[in-house]
């Protein structure tokens, strides 16, 4: 009876408002991007130490996601992200391995990490095998053999997947705003979980102080310095936590921000020389005559779409004035 009488009590929390939701799982889409920049501005600076790392970042951020997930779910009953907005997952439905306090049966807390972890890492690999296949396609190096029509089989289905999986996130959503569900996402839905605020977290003073450690580690007594790591691990979860606003906000700051493109002067027209009328209605690139025409707004030269965007995802510039430019601003002319 007191284990149920705790699992309503959990349960009848304030309800989530979408913005929470939904904030939270922008903040959770967000660190990854933000700790490749850092991976990548270091390997930049120092490239026979950390080059490895860009290779190996979705293993090592893998491996840091799993770690830091399961330390919130074990002590908060919440992912990093949720933890952050004052959220905590809780049963909806009553069952006798509910245990009391902040802490989620152990099967929920392995589904949890899988979905959490495994299955954003798996989608991410899965993502760029079929980027490749399909620009591949759009290249036209995919031929007529029995593995290339399997490629561009594979692509139309994991499309018909993609648009199958926000679908139902957008359908789940939409019953949560009208409370007919009790979970925002088709994921806390298939464990049996929604979220609810936390209640308020009671502060308890350290027994031991910064003053302690540093002193004992001066003074060598390492096992004196051991009984502060408790203090030292809730400063480094502290320092994540303001880590990650940070990346809010400088998410914020790049949105708001004009983009650089629109930040430069308008550039000089092109000089009219013998190669413009050599190489009249041709792309810069292929030197071929256009397929699919596309202008690059940023400097107005046109090019075939498939050598313009392929060049623009890799280079983030004008292949010819070196402006820099997104493969979004891309813009398609229907000529005869």
């Amino acid at each position: 009876m007191a284990v149920y009488a705790a699992h309503i009590t959990r349960t009848l929390q304030g309800t989530p408002s979408v913005f929470q939701v939904t904030a939270q799982e922008a903040l959770g889409a967000t660190v990854k991007p933000a700790l490749k920049k850092l991976i990548e501005f270091l390997a930049a600076t120092y490239p026979n130490k950390c080059s490895w790392c860009v290779k190996w970042y979705d293993e090592l951020y893998l491996l840091f996601d799993c770690c830091l997930q399961y330390h919130y779910l074990k002590h908060y009953a919440a992912s990093f992200s949720e933890s952050f907005y004052g959220l905590l997952r809780v049963p909806t439905i009553h069952s006798s391995e509910f245990h009391t306090g902040q802490r989620l049966p152990v099967l929920l807390e392995r589904g949890s990490i899988a979905l959490l972890v495994l299955l954003p890492y798996v989608k991410g690999k899965l993502d760029r095998v079929v980027e490749q296949w399909r620009e591949d396609d759009d290249d036209g190096r995919l031929g007529k053999t029995t593995e290339d029509r399997l490629r561009r089989a594979a692509i139309h289905i994991y499309s018909i997947l993609h648009l199958v999986s926000e679908g139902a996130k957008l359908m789940q959503l939409a019953r949560y705003l009208a409370g007919k569900a009790d979970a925002h996402s088709p994921s806390l839905a298939l464990l049996g979980l929604t979220l609810t605020e936390a209640p308020p977290e009671q502060m308890v003073e350290d027994e031991y102080t910064w003053s302690d450690l540093f002193r004992s580690l001066i003074t060598g007594q390492i096992g004196s310095a051991m009984v502060t790591f408790p203090m030292v691990g809730r400063a480094a979860l502290r320092g994540v936590e303001y880590g990650a606003f940070l990346v809010q906000f400088l998410r914020w700051w790049e949105s708001s921000a004009p983009s650089g493109a629109s930040g430069l002067p308008t550039p000089p027209p092109p000089q009219r020389d013998e190669r413009a009328v050599r190489w009249r209605n041709k792309c810069p690139l292929c030197l071929q005559s256009w397929k699919i025409p596309t202008v690059l707004p940023v400097s107005g030269y046109i090019f075939c779409y498939v050598c313009i965007s392929r060049h623009v995802r890799a280079h983030a510039c004008c292949p010819l004035t070196r402006c820099p430019a997104a493969e979004a601003s891309l813009v398609r002319l229907y000529v005869d």
